[in-house]
C-alpha cells in the first residue's frame, strides 16, 4: 500500500511520540499498527536502528510482528546463540521463514567452527545440502568418522552440482582415500543420466592416471554421442559401460534414429548385453520413429520393439500415433496391449468405447460412456456429448467458515499479508495452514478465502486439500468485472478468459514462470509490447504492470482475441497457441490434414504439456460458463463437428 506524502508525516510524527512509550504495547487500532509498521520497515531500510529499537516493543500485538522479530534476528544471526533460535522457533512454529531458519543456523555456527555447538542445537540431520555437509563434517571434526564418511557419500552421488559448502567435507573425505575411482564412476552416471554434460567432464578429470583410458572414452562419449561404438570397444563390459552405453545411444537416437538402430547388435555384442538390456536401446530408438516419416521397415522394426515393452508411456505414445495416422486398426492394437490400470484412464476408456460403437456394439459402448460420465474432468465431459446428455456436474458445498478461524495467528498473518500485497509470502503461510486442517476444516479455509476475495488461496485450499467436488471454490469467478469489460467487443467469450487464466496462473496475481510470463494470464513481456503497440493499448510502460490484475487482463485479453481469430474462433487450436505458440499449432494442423474429429486431434498433441493444458482450459470454460448461468457442451457444434 502508497500512504500519501501528507499521511506518512503525520504517521512519523505520531511515531516519534511514541518513543515515549518504549517498552510498552499500545492498545490501539489496526490502521495505527499498520502505520507503525510501515514506518519500522522505512527506518529499517533508512538504517535508522534507534527508531526502529524504539517503536518495536509498540507492536507485539501486531500479526505481522513475528516478521520484524524474524528480520531483528536474521540481521544478528552470527550473535545468537543457539537457545535464542531454538526459542524463537518454538515460538512461531507455523511461520514460513523458520522452515529454513534452523539450517541457516546450523551454517552460521559452522562458520564459526562451532562443531559440538551444532551437533547440540541440530542432534538430527537437517534436510538442505549445505547444511548436511556442515553436519556431517561436525561428526567428522568430533570424532565420528564412519558417520561422516557415509553422509558424505550419500550426498556426493547425485548427478547435479554441489554448493561451494560441501567442499570442507568432500575434502576431508577424499583426503581419507574414501571416494574411490568406482565412487566416482557411480557419479559420472548419475551425471550421464540427468544430461550434466560439465559434471560428467569436470568428474572424469578427477579418475586416477590407471583410468586415463575410460576417462578419455567417456569425455569423448559425453561430447559426441556418435562415438558411441568406439567407447564401447575400448572399454571392457562392466555395469557402467553398459549404462553409459545405453544412455549415449539413446542420445544418438535423437539426433539419427536410423544409425542409432544399426549400432544395437554391435554394441550389445562389444557389451555383452543382457536381452532386458537390448530391450532398452531398442526402446530408446523406437521412441524417435514415431512419425509418420518413417520407412515401412522402421515401422516394422519399432511395432515389433513396442510390442516386446511393457513401457506404458511407449505404449501410449504408439496409441496416440495410431490415433493421428487414424488407423483404426492399430488403435485397437495398442490399447489391447495395455496392462489392466492403463487401460482404466479416462483416454483409454472414451476410445474402447469409440471402437465399440464403429463395430455396432452400442450397448457396450454406451455403458462405458456412462460410467467414464460420472468421473470429473475433460473425457467424462466428452462422454456425455458423445451420448447426447447433460454432464452431471456435481458442486460440493463447502461449510459456512467457524468463527474460530479468525482467531489464529495465522490467518491474522495472512489477512496482513493480502493486505500489504505480499501474495506469494501469504500463499505459504495458507498452504501450511490448510495441510495442517482436517478435511472439514480444509472446505471451510477455502469458504473463508473465498468470502474474502483472496481467490488464489481459495483455489490451493481445494488443491492442498484435494477438494476436487467443491468447484465454488476451486473456480471462483475472481474479477469478473473486469473480464466482463475487457471482453465487451471482442470474440472470445469471458469464461474462456476466465478459464485461461485459471489454468495459467490459479488466480495468483504475482505469478511468475521460469521463462518470464508474468501475471493472471501469463503474458510475456514480448507478448505485451507487441499488443499493446498492434491495438495501441495506452498506459502501459514496463513489464512490472503485468503484475498488476486490470493491466494484465486487458493485455491478456486482446491477445488471446487475436490468436482466437487467427484460429476461426475455436478453442481447441486458440488454447494449443496460447500455450505452445501459433507455429506449433499449424504444423499439427498440417500433419493431421483434416483426417481427425475435435477428441483425437487434441488426444495426439505431441506436447503432453499442451495436450493436458488444452483439455483443463475446456473443462474449466465449461466449469466457468455454469457458474455464469451459461451452461452448455464442452465443446460448440462447430468445434465438435469440424474435421481437424
Amino acid at each position: 500500500m502508497v500512504t500519501h506524502s501528507k499521511e506518512r508525516g503525520r504517521y512519523w510524527l505520531a511515531g516519534l511520540c511514541l518513543l515515549a512509550a518504549s517498552g510498552s504495547v499500545l492498545a490501539d487500532s489496526l490502521d495505527e499498527q499498520r502505520s507503525r509498521y510501515q514506518q519500522i520497515k522505512q527506518a529499517w531500510d533508512n538504517n535508522q536502528m534507534d527508531v526502529v529499537a524504539q517503536l518495536m516493543p509498540t507492536l507485539k500485538d501486531y500479526p505481522l510482528y513475528p516478521y520484524l522479530e524474524y528480520r531483528q534476528l536474521s540481521q544478528h544471526l552470527d550473535q545468537e546463540t543457539g537457545l535464542a533460535v531454538n526459542a524463537f522457533i518454538k515460538r512461531y512454529p507455523t511461520l514460513p521463514p523458520v522452515r529454513t531458519l534452523s539450517s541457516r543456523f546450523v551454517n552460521e555456527l559452522a562458520r564459526r567452527e562451532d562443531w559440538r555447538g551444532l551437533l547440540v542445537f541440530s542432534p538430527q540431520e537437517p534436510q538442505p545440502v549445505a547444511a548436511r555437509c556442515n553436519w556431517y563434517y561436525a561428526k567428522w571434526a568430533t570424532g565420528q568418522q564412519q558417520v561422516a564418511w557415509e553422509g558424505a557419500k550419500t550426498i556426493w552421488l547425485r548427478g547435479s552440482s554441489l554448493p561451494s559448502g560441501c567442499d570442507k567435507l568432500f575434502s576431508v573425505w577424499q583426503a581419507a582415500g574414501e571416494q574411490t575411482p568406482i565412487t566416482t564412476l557411480e557419479r559420472i552416471r548419475l551425471a550421464m543420466i540427468a544430461g550434466n554434460t560439465s559434471l560428467v567432464n569436470f568428474l572424469a578429470k578427477q579418475l586416477p592416471s590407471n583410468y586415463q583410458t575410460m576417462a578419455d572414452a567417456i569425455m569423448a562419449l559425453q561430447n559426441d554421442p556418435a562415438t558411441v561404438e568406439a567407447f564401447a570397444r575400448s572399454v571392457g563390459p562392466t555395469n557402467f559401460t553398459r549404462q553409459a552405453t545405453s544412455l549415449a545411444l539413446a542420445r544418438l537416437a535423437r539426433e539419427d534414429g536410423e544409425n542409432a538402430r544399426a549400432m544395437i547388435p554391435g554394441l550389445a555384442r562389444l557389451q555383452q548385453m543382457s536381452e532386458q538390456e537390448i530391450q532398452e536401446m531398442k526402446e530408446a530408438v523406437a521412441w524417435q520413429l514415431m512419425s509418420r516419416e518413417v520407412t515401412s521397415e522402421q515401422a516394422r522394426w519399432r511395432d515389433n520393439t513396442v510390442m516386446s515393452s511393457g513401457s506404458v508411456p511407449l505404449l501410449e505414445r504408439r496409441i496416440r500415433l495410431a490415433l493421428s495416422n487414424n488407423d483404426r486398426r492399430g488403435l485397437n492394437t495398442w490399447i489391447a496391449r495395455l496392462d489392466p490400470d492403463a487401460k482404466q484412464k479416462d483416454e483409454w476408456q472414451y476410445w474402447q468405447a469409440d471402437l465399440l460403437l464403429e463395430r455396432g456394439r452400442k450397448e457396450e459402448a454406451e455403458e462405458i460412456l456412462r460410467k467414464l460420465m460420472q468421473e470429473r474432468g475433460f473425457y467424462p465431459m466428452v462422454a456425455a456429448q458423445r451420448l447426447g446428455e447433460k454432464y452431471p456436474l456435481r458442486v460440493d458445498e463447502a461449510p459456512r467458515p467457524d468463527s474460530t478461524l479468525d482467531n489464529g495467528p495465522e490467518i491474522a498473518r495472512v489477512r496482513e499479508l493480502m493486505y500489504w500485497g505480499m501474495d506469494n509470502l501469504a500463499r505459504s503461510e495458507w498452504n501450511r495452514l490448510v495441510a495442517s486442517k482436517t478435511a472439514s476444516q480444509q472446505q471451510m479455509l477455502a469458504r473463508y478465502a473465498l468470502n474474502h476475495g483472496w481467490w488464489d488461496l481459495s483455489v490451493q485450499a481445494t488443491i492442498t486439500g484435494k477438494l476436487w467436488n467443491n468447484l465454488t471454490e476451486r473456480f471462483p469467478l475472481a474479477w469478473q468485472e473486469q473480464f466482463t469489460q475487457n471482453t465487451r467487443g471482442k470474440t472470445i467469450p469471458p469464461s474462456y478468459a476466465m478459464a485461461i487464466a485459471r489454468q495459467e496462473s490459479a488466480w495468483n496475481p504475482k505469478a511468475r514462470s521460469p521463462v518470464g510470463a508474468a501475471g493472471l494470464m501469463q503474458v510475456m513481456p514480448a507478448t505485451a509490447t507487441h499488443t499493446v503497440k498492434m491495438y495501441s493499448i495506452p498506459g502501459y510502460v514496463n513489464s512490472s504492470q503485468l503484475l498488476d490484475p486490470q493491466t494484465n487482463i486487458q493485455i491478456g485479453t486482446q491477445y488471446l482475441d487475436h490468436v482466437y481469430q487467427q484460429f476461426d474462433q475455436n478453442r481447441i487450436f486458440s488454447s494449443a497457441a496460447y500455450n505452445a505458440g501459433p507455429g506449433r499449432v499449424r504444423t499439427w494442423q498440417r500433419i493431421s490434414n483434416g483426417q481427425l474429429d475435435a477428441v483425437a486431434f487434441i488426444e495426439t498433441i505431441p506436447f503432453s504439456e499442451t495436450r493436458g493444458y488444452v483439455k483443463n482450459v475446456l473443462a474449466y470454460d465449461a466449469y466457468y460458463r455454469y457458474f455464469l448461468g451459461q451452461p452448455d457442451k464442452l465443446l460448440s457444434d462447430a468445434e465438435w463437428q469440424r474435421r481437424y
